[in-house]
């Protein structure tokens, strides 16, 4: 008498073992997750107090649009040093309606930037915040972007005048999103022709690599999936 598994047809049961095998390769697929980078600006240089105002510039830019593939930036900023919140413009949102004090942008307008008003609480207080870069810019590019995106930070007084920077534009540091997913961070000299008053430190944990035992096995594996496939066609 034939067993069960022996009544099932070849094609049925090559079907059972792609299926098997799809499981197995989609378990073993990166998942989504946002490169993360947490930025120091060192304020040693400038007057303290909340007498003093100045302002934080965010902005997350396309390169041209259409043609740069989407990507969203998310800014958890000092919750110590603001002093009325941020006006938004373009494709931004934040969370100080009594949640987290956090700013979220995509690319996929032209303008898409943060402006708010801060203070320094007491002398020398680095303004410190990380910012996140996600999206399918960074976790599948498409190899037909046209451009990558931009993250850049400034910082102005109550003249709006930048400061703590020689960049022509005003920049003190920027994260550029590049069309391969990869990330390439500048800082600029300040003001004075100094070291930069911007340190971007890279959190990002590196991506899982499988243990050599974990590839062994699996490669055992599949062998013997693929042997015994070819055992049933044959019978």
């Amino acid at each position: 008498m034939k067993t069960a598994l022996a009544t099932k047809t070849p094609r049925s049961f090559l079907a059972h073992t792609a299926a098997l095998l799809a499981v197995v390769i989609l378990s073993c697929a990166p998942s989504a997750h946002a490169d993360t980078y947490s930025i120091s600006i060192d304020t040693s240089t400038l007057p303290s107090g909340d007498q003093f105002e100045y302002f934080l510039d965010l902005q997350f830019n396309p390169g041209q649009l259409p043609g740069t593939q989407l990507a969203y930036a998310d800014a958890s900023v000092p919750t110590c040093c603001i002093n009325y919140g941020f006006s938004l413009t373009g494709d931004v949102s934040d969370g100080f309606g009594g949640g987290p004090t956090d700013i979220s942008f995509d690319n996929q307008t032209p303008y898409n930037d943060a402006f708010g008003s801060i203070y320094l609480p007491s002398a020398g207080v680095p303004i410190t915040f990380t910012v996140g870069l996600s999206g399918p810019a960074v976790d599948s590019p498409n190899g037909t972007s046209l451009s990558g995106s931009t993250f850049a930070i400034s910082l102005f007084d109550d003249n709006m005048a930048p400061i703590l920077t020689a960049n022509p534009d005003g920049f003190l540091g920027l994260l550029n999103l590049n069309t391969n997913g990869t990330v390439t961070t500048q800082t600029f000299l300040d003001a004075t022709g100094g070291p930069s008053a911007i340190t971007i430190t890279d959190l990002t944990p590196p991506p899982a690599v499988p243990e050599p035992n974990t590839l062994v096995l699996l490669a055992t594996g599949l062998t013997g999936t693929l042997s015994l496939v070819r055992r049933r066609v044959r019978s």
